[in-house]
Order: structure tokens, then sequence, then C-alpha cells
């Protein structure tokens, strides 16, 4: 059993009909160019004959945009779209036509089966080769994507008091939240959106807390047999300092982030307490993090000394860590 907390952002969305086209537009096989090929599937699991499928790009307000390529499926579902130039596309699919009832029509999809809503999958035309198996599952009933795996502790133990896999994009905070019951180490989470994912396993033995990050992308198939491996926290320690002489201010605090994925706002970082010294004590992930200095006064900055960025990377430096903070330097 587990939790979701899971958000849709909204995308403004340009759609444009076009006159039929029975083939792809654009010359196979032309020198410089490529080619996307697929099968388009209903909800139900059928092929989705005479469906429009559209390269598509993102504009930097956020608005899908229609491109020239594009083809319309065969009886069996499939299509292929030649004389693409090399690039990275998504893919849009409308099934105009469909021999199924127009109540029941699916909604228009980006590969690999989800609503315009969602970013979708990039897919990369390579110069001279045809990029294929590029399939769709039509929204609104996409095809259920599940992860699987298993969580490794020091030794190979799996034996844990309780196990909780966060999940969500690259760089982002985690918005997915899963609490494992399976024991031995073993998680299931159904469904998953598709693209890349960052999991981060956060688990317990006695008063230890244990945690460990893994990467996978989900496109077209379940992704089974991923390994965490869990670690103890490291311990940081440092001192921060105001920059020219300056007071430092009370209530400064430092928050060890880490960097590929940060913890959901059910589990956040622990904040650090400055003492009056400037000296901390925090703990983090195993994993590159991001130093973040909290309670500055409006427009003060922080940099470390030394280093030409706020990442700390592990293992734990053996030197305790110099933090300077203060109004940019003019």
């Amino acid at each position: 059993m587990g939790r979701w907390v899971r958000g849709l952002a909204g995308a403004a969305v340009l759609l444009v009909t076009t006159p039929q086209l029975c083939s792809a537009q654009g010359s196979g096989g032309a020198l410089g160019t490529g080619a996307v090929a697929g099968r388009i599937v209903r909800p139900d699991g059928l092929p989705q004959p005479d469906a429009q499928v559209v390269l598509a790009e993102r504009t930097a307000a956020g608005a899908l945009r229609q491109l020239q390529w594009r083809a319309r499926t065969a009886f069996d579902g499939r299509y292929e779209i030649t004389g693409v130039p090399p690039g990275r596309y998504l893919v849009l699919v409308r099934a105009i036509g469909a021999d199924i009832a127009a109540a029941g029509r699916p909604d228009a999809t980006l590969f690999p089966g989800v609503p315009l809503s969602e970013a979708g999958v990039p897919v990369d035309v390579v110069d001279g080769l045809s990029t294929e198996g590029i399939d769709v599952w039509l929204v609104p009933s996409p095809r259920r994507f599940t992860l699987s795996g298993r969580v490794f502790g020091p030794g190979g133990a799996t034996a844990f008091d309780s196990l909780v896999i966060e999940m969500g994009r690259a760089g982002t905070r985690a918005t997915d939240v899963w609490n494992s019951t399976e024991g031995g180490g073993l998680f299931t989470i159904d469904p998953a959106p598709p693209g890349t994912l960052i999991l981060r396993a956060r688990a317990t033995i006695g008063d230890q807390l244990l945690t460990g990050l893994a990467a996978t992308t989900v496109a077209a198939n379940p992704v089974e047999d991923i390994r965490i491996t869990v670690r103890p926290l490291i311990q940081v320690i440092g001192r921060v300092r105001a920059a020219g002489g300056r007071v430092l201010p009370a209530g400064l605090s430092v928050v060890l982030v880490p960097q590929a994925l940060e913890p959901s706002v059910l589990y956040p970082p622990v904040a650090a307490a400055v003492d009056a010294d400037g000296r901390f004590s925090a703990q983090a992930d195993a994993a590159p993090v991001r130093i973040v200095v909290g309670g500055m006064p409006a427009g003060w900055r922080a940099t470390q000394r030394g280093a030409s960025s706020m990442i700390l990377s592990p293992p734990a430096p053996r030197e305790p860590l110099e933090l300077v903070v203060g109004p940019p330097n003019p």
C-alpha cells in the first residue's frame, strides 16, 4: 500500500488541423534526413487506424507547436514519417476519423502515452537512420507503467524497519511518495509517469537513517530490478563568517539539499543551526548536495571559500567547510 502526492502543471496547446495525408510528407532516405516509425494503440489495446501523427516542439512559452513532418496510420496502426531533419522532436497523435464513437474518442496524446498537459518524451532523429519503435498508447486510458526493484543497505542488508521511496524529475523536489510494506527491501510503484525519473530511498534500521539515489527512464515498458543502495548520512562540519568584518547575523542555518532530487515536503532535509561563533554541524546524503544558508538579510548571498560553487560531493570533507556570507561585491 502507499500514498501518492502528485501535481500536473498546465500548458498552452496549439492544435492545427490539416488536410488528410495518406503518406508521410518528405522524401524518405534523402541525404541529411532520418525517419520516425512506430505503432499507435487505442486505450483498449487495439491498433488505431487513420490517426494523424505529427512531429512537434515546445515553444519558449510552453505551447505545443506542430511541425510539417507528419503521417497517417495504416489499418494496423503503423506509421512512418520520413524526410525528417536530424534533431529532437515530440510525437503528437490525434485520432481523427477513428472507428470508435466520438464520445469515447481518445484525446490528443504525446509519446509514449501522456496527455498534452505533460511534457512527453522527446525522440531523437539521426541522419540516415529510422528511429523505430516509437509506439504511442492513446489517452484517456494510456498504458500503465510500473517500477519495481530492491533496496540494499550496508553489507547487502535488506531488512529495514521502514522504507520510503520518493520520486520526481531530476533537479526538482520529489512529488511522489511511496511507503513500501513488501519487506525484504522490495518495492513496487504503480502507476509511474513516463520519462526520466529520480528515485530516493529513505530507510531506517533502529535509530539509523540511510538514504540512496537511483535514476531510470520509463518509456514503453515496465521497469524492473531497479537497485538502490542506501548508506548512512555523512556528517559535515563548518563555520560561517560575515564578509568585510561585518557582524554575523543571528538565526542563520545551513541545509544540505541533494542535488539530483530534493526530498519531498513530507521528509524535508534538516536545517542545522549556526551558533554565535558561526559553527555548524549538518548531515547529508552520501551524494552531491547543494549548500543552502538560510536566514540571511535581504540581498546577502553565500559562497564557499576555496570553491567555485555551493555544491559539495562525497565523501565528507576532511577539513571544516568555510562559508562566507554578505552582500555582493560592488
